[in-house]
């Protein structure tokens, strides 16, 4: 039971409505930050916890502040604010590795409106293809800010694994 409630309220958290944040300046243009990092691997697809934090290497930067490294370029259409989409994922907290949400795990597939998750998801998902696999790193202020959701706490920067499946 309450693995089914932490289920619940993990879905739950990535169909909250999304936090108004700024967005840095506007032009929309990502730009390639140097090697911030050392260390860039896909996300175990079970609940687990490196006590590592979690870097990218070579990550693209957003004017937002996301950062994301695309293992695997789709080919697909591309969603827009208004689209479902559908996708696979892993969440995990940036600071530790700890999985926090997993539709993998799940065996399930999750689909949502774009307009209806957090903005730094929803900004992950508008550049990517059907068909994509990429790693996303969100700072708190794109993710869920100073108020934290369920097991993710306040200020946290997290760390997604997704792959978009399907886009209407």
């Amino acid at each position: 039971m309450n693995r089914i409630v932490f289920l619940l309220v993990s879905l739950s958290v990535l169909v909250v409505a999304s936090v108004a944040v700024a967005c840095g300046d506007g032009d929309g243009e990502p730009a390639t930050a140097a090697a911030t990092t050392v260390r860039s691997t896909a996300l175990p697809e079970t609940p687990s916890s490196s006590n590592t934090p979690i870097t990218l290497a070579n990550p693209t930067v957003t004017a937002s502040g996301l950062r994301y490294v695309d293992e695997q370029v789709g080919s697909g259409a591309t969603p827009s604010a208004s689209s479902m989409v559908t996708v696979h994922y892993t969440g995990k907290l940036a600071s530790d590795g700890s999985v926090f949400d997993s539709s993998v795990a799940r065996g399930q597939p999750a689909t949502f409106a774009m307009n209806g998750v957090i903005a730094g998801f929803a900004e992950a998902l508008s550049t990517m293809k059907v068909g994509g696999k990429r790693i996303a790193y969100l700072p708190a202020n794109i993710a869920y800010g100073t108020r934290g959701s369920g097991p993710i706490p306040p200020n946290a920067d997290i760390v997604f694994e997704i792959e978009l499946i399907d886009v209407r």
